[in-house]
């Protein structure tokens, strides 16, 4: 059972507990803000709580969580990705007297994710989450977790007023606070804890260093479950009373510019990005000559970064090109300050401050620094952990005080091992102290650090072995960063079982090399900077020092090479092209090293960068949502250009304007097949499909969404006009759109061809029901006669929708099942499409006008021809700007372009693009 309830009203001027920084913060400084800045591609406000009313907030939340009736020091795992939920599931926790872990995004590979969630589950000798719908997704398949959605907890806290100082406990400064999780990505990861103590004795000091007051603007990217996110970047201004915005890193990343205005317009003092972001915002920034001089930038005084080694040129960059995109440069004066700090130490405990366009870096690397007050820094022998070296000599770093985390959670052997005698921490890093300035050269510890994240090389060399063509046990893997690289990279060396001269040997490589390049891709987000082929008789088992690396880099390069020729596709589709670019971007290459075969996460895609895919890609294409889970299922080029893609060339051959043509109701664009060939080497014919044919592809959900995505798609295809656009039968409407959207953006269309179709769709898509739809799809196909399709209606209706396939299925010749390649399942989702096409058209009232329409009229599916013609088709003439032609073409409205009537209407068809002048 929870505790009783208690209240407390004490104010501490110096607080004691994490619990009386909330309490103070709220009492001092009621009216001041924690802002936030979503993921969401279609959320770009800014949501803003004041102290007062976040700390009613999370208290309400707090008082929700007791009614899971868990002890007193209970942990909860904390898998939120915004950071306001993340910030408020955590105070939520400390004060109902939990305590939370966080945990970083999850392993891609379903088996090491598993692995993990179930070592964390055995951990903590309990397994209670909090987590979001989608993390609920990412972690269900393990068996035995208590998970708690944060949407409910929220609903919960609804019901509940507590008072503005409510805990149901009293905390105590040695107490568990918070635990941070080690990377662990290759092997299992530690808890770090820290209790109230040493967060707020590391919070204190990093406010003086910084220079903190509660006049302060701070400024957040970094994710909350990172230790710098949370506690250098929410608690400590907290504790100083300064306002925070915070914001997810793909708003920053997606829109470089979107940093500039904040600090312009928010007047930010201090920021955190690491390296690898301060070299993708440069990268990005330097381009925006148009920019130059637009922005005030006089406010920002510090940009901490950590994680890894800040590039001396990068910083430089950066901080020169802030001046440029500056209004009046003269008052541009910020410091970049490189820290050192791990999630044992509360993240940054060393820091250095130098303006390095004032001050010419001394070294490849950002220096450092000196310690914060309260910790202490020390070099020895790394030999014995104990002997200090002279100043100017390298040797293991070591650091005290009491930031420095108390205990690693139910692991007291890595705990014990991880100190020394008189309390000495051992960071595993090797480093120099040079007149107190203390500067890192390596790492005692078997690490490789990509985007600030550790990862262990042994565990990773272990999963490699298993690689069919690798040697067993003659494969070792190093650290490397080329001059300038912007994370640290790292190369593989190994021993093939294969004869590197043989006839195969190419295709061996390229093989094995792949199989490298997927291990490394799962387990740790990159890929290796190179991977090194070495006979065996050349290479001594794991001593690296005795390999010339210049001249197998050389060698691999070459063979690699030869690997890959056969398998690099030049992009060829628009859209394929625009993928590429996008790519190259992402990872810094030539567009022409890109291939159709590429993989986004095999070139070292982050979920970072996953992110800037979407909305790169939402932003070209005109899709109003790409998600990330379709990223994940279609990373390689080709795949992911037709999962963007409306747009099918089913001719490509002459020079006139290309026509493009838009799907009937049925969505599908099978129809055109015939017509298309009509046109060969005179105009290239494009076929726009509906969206939802492929595996995971969502439904249009309304013709705005379809006209925005088959208007982009055109725009990609052709960029510039005149357009011949047309439509057959519902498809006609939506040409007509497309051809508005065209002309609203300054476009000439010269030609609008509508197929046996009115305006006014809207009163026949609802008289279309599910039985309706399947039978109207069943005719087109071929399936069944038009005289079934009629007799079929009545009796159909009673049954299930099951049971109605069933039917049309057993009248359905096998020759057509087979041409088309149906399966019931196949046409229950083409039903499925074609329904979501009529949902879409339901609401639809035409409006405006084009230049001039070009109609095309059949014997309607009822009634008499004159009366279609006189009565429904020429409403279209109120829609056309210039004079429309109504021309009569030969067939019914589900024949006109079969084999019996489509060379007649190709000739038709192409007489009235002529007359237009196309």
């Amino acid at each position: 059972m929870a505790p009783a309830p208690t209240t407390t009203a004490v104010v501490f001027s110096q607080p004691n507990t994490l619990h009386d920084v909330i309490t103070q913060a709220a009492d001092r400084y009621p009216l001041h803000e924690l802002s936030f800045i979503t993921s969401s591609a279609h959320n770009t406000s800014i949501q803003t709580k004041t102290f007062s009313a976040f700390n009613q907030y999370v208290r309400n939340l707090a008082r929700a969580m007791l009614d899971w009736r868990k002890p007193t020091g209970s942990v909860v795992v904390m898998y939120l990705t915004e950071h306001e939920d993340n910030m408020a599931g955590v105070w939520a926790c400390l004060l109902a007297g939990y305590v939370p872990c966080l945990q970083p995004a999850l392993s891609a590979q379903q088996a090491h994710k598993e692995d993990h969630i179930i070592h964390i589950k055995n951990l903590f000798g309990s397994a209670t989450w909090l987590t979001s719908e989608l993390g609920t997704e990412q972690i269900n398949s393990v068996f035995g977790l208590e998970i708690h959605l944060f949407s409910e907890l929220k609903l919960s806290a609804e019901k509940f007023t507590v008072a503005a100082d409510w805990v149901p406990y009293e905390a105590q400064p040695d107490d568990d606070a918070i635990l941070f999780l080690t990377s662990g990505s290759t092997g299992f990861s530690k808890a770090v804890v820290h209790t109230h103590r040493t967060i707020l004795a590391a919070c204190r000091a990093k406010g003086q260093n910084y220079g903190l007051t509660s006049e302060s603007q701070v400024f957040n990217w970094v994710g909350f479950d990172h230790v710098a996110g949370s506690l250098e970047m929410h608690i400590t201004p907290l504790l100083y009373g300064a306002s925070q915005l915070h914001a997810h890193a793909s708003a920053v990343l997606a829109d470089p510019i979107r940093l500039l205005r904040l600090i312009d317009e928010k007047s930010i003092e201090l920021a955190f990005a690491p390296n690898f972001l301060l070299s993708k915002l440069t990268r990005d920034l330097e381009k925006r000559t148009d920019l130059f001089g637009s922005f005030d930038l006089s406010s920002i005084k510090r940009i901490n970064s950590g994680g890894e080694a800040v590039v001396s040129k990068t910083a430089q960059a950066f901080a020169a090109t802030m001046k440029q995109l500056s209004k009046n440069p003269s008052t541009v004066s910020f410091v970049i300050s490189a820290g050192f700090g791990m999630s044992e130490t509360c993240a940054g405990c060393i820091y250095d401050t130098v303006d390095v366009l004032a001050t010419e870096p001394a070294h490849e690397f950002l220096d450092l620094g000196r310690p914060i007050d309260g910790c202490e820094m020390r070099i020895v022998d790394p030999a014995d952990g104990a002997t200090p070296r002279p100043d100017r000599e390298c040797g293991e770093l070591q650091v005290r005080g009491q930031m420095v985390f108390v205990r690693y959670y139910n692991n007291a052997e890595a705990t014990s091992s991880s100190f020394v005698e008189g309390g000495w921490f051992r960071t595993g890093d090797i480093g120099i102290i040079e007149n107190g300035v203390m500067r890192l050269k390596g790492r005692i510890k078997d690490t490789i650090i990509v985007h600030g994240a550790s990862y262990g090389i042994p565990e990773l060399e272990t999963h490699l072995q298993s690689v069919e063509g690798v040697t067993h046990s003659f494969l070792t893997v190093a650290p490397y960063r080329t001059p300038g690289q912007e994370t640290e990279g790292f190369v593989i060396f190994y021993s093939p079982t294969f004869d590197l001269d043989g006839a195969d040997a190419s295709t061996k490589l390229f093989a094995t090399h792949r199989a490298l390049l997927d291990i490394c891709v799962k387990i740790i987000t990159l890929p290796p900077q190179f991977v090194i082929p070495i006979p065996v008789n050349l290479m001594e088992k794991t001593t690296l020092g005795k390999l010339s690396r210049a001249r197998y880099i050389a060698r691999a390069d070459e063979l690699l090479s030869e690997a890959h020729r056969p398998s690099f596709i030049a992009p060829s589709t628009q859209t394929e092209k625009a993928l590429a670019k996008i790519y190259a971007g992402i990872f810094n290459l030539a567009e022409s090293k890109i291939s159709t075969s590429d993989n986004f996460f095999e070139l070292g895609g982050t979920s970072i960068d996953a992110i800037r895919l979407k909305r790169e890609g939402e932003a070209h294409f005109g899709l109003p949502e790409i998600s990330i889970i379709q990223i994940i299922k279609h990373p390689i080029v080709s795949s992911l250009a037709n999962y963007y893609d409306p747009i099918f060339s089913l001719q490509l051959t002459g020079n006139k304007t290309p026509i493009f043509f838009v799907h009937p109701g049925v969505g599908e664009v099978l129809i055109f097949i015939n017509f298309a060939k009509y046109f060969q080497n005179e105009r290239p014919f494009y076929a726009l499909r509906a969206r939802g044919f492929e595996p995971g592809h969502p439904f249009f959900t309304s013709m705005d969404e379809m006209v925005s995505c088959y208007t982009a798609a055109v725009k990609r295809t052709q960029a510039m006009g005149p357009y011949a656009i047309a439509g057959y039968s519902y498809g006609g409407v939506v040409a007509f759109e497309v051809a508005k959207r065209l002309e609203a953006m300054g476009e000439e269309v010269k030609f609008v061809g509508l197929v046996n179709i009115p305006p006014h769709i809207a009163d026949r898509m609802h008289e279309i029901d599910w039985t309706g739809g399947m039978l109207n799809l069943s005719y087109f196909l071929g399936l069944v006669s038009k005289y079934d399709a009629n007799d079929l209606a009545h009796a159909l209706r009673p049954l299930t929708r099951k049971e109605q396939l069933e039917v049309v299925w057993k009248l359905s010749p096998l020759e057509r099942l087979v041409e088309l390649q149906l399966t019931p399942e196949k046409l229950h989702h083409w039903v499925d499409i074609a329904g979501s096409l009529i949902e879409c058209g339901k609401d639809y009232n035409p409006s405006g006008s084009v230049s001039a329409v070009d109609v095309f009229y059949a014997n309607p599916l009822r009634g008499s021809k004159a009366d279609w013609l006189n009565n429904q088709l020429k409403s279209w003439s109120g829609f056309s700007r210039g004079e429309p032609s109504y021309t009569d073409v030969p067939g019914q409205h589900y024949t006109l372009m079969d084999v019996d009537h489509v060379l007649q209407f190709h000739k038709i068809f192409r007489g009235r693009l002529e007359a237009r002048g196309l």
